[in-house]
């Protein structure tokens, strides 16, 4: 099923974690490289937009959710590059499995993309 043959090429970004100066462990997300891959066929359906209009903020949210093939290396945190700009991956991966035959079409991610 996947790849979709009409689906798009999309790029995640990965950041790498860093050192936190207070607490010593590695857990500040290290954004000035991050690893990228391509990922292919990916299907993009748009899924809403919002204003949000205060005295402090005019902004405008919008998200997609993407399907790609089971086993695609996304994870919450992670950036995806997409049509008109860079999304961030918006929880977990949602990895669809049917209960009688154990088929497994593929998976759900959300992104979301905050302007303004």
């Amino acid at each position: 099923m996947f790849p979709l043959p009409n689906g798009e090429t999309v790029k995640r970004e990965r950041a790498a974690l860093a050192e936190d100066a207070f607490s010593g462990e590695h857990t500040v997300r290290d954004w000035s490289d991050p690893e990228t891959i391509d990922l292919i066929g990916v299907a993009i359906a748009p899924s809403s937009s919002t204003e949000s209009v205060t005295p402090e903020r005019n902004a405008v949210t919008t998200a997609m959710s993407l399907y790609g093939p089971p086993g695609i290396d996304v994870l919450p945190f992670d950036r995806i590059r997409a049509r008109s700009g860079l999304w961030e991956v918006e929880g977990e991966v949602a990895d669809w499995k049917n209960a009688f035959t154990g088929w497994t079409p593929g998976v759900e991610f959300r992104v979301k993309k905050v302007v303004g």
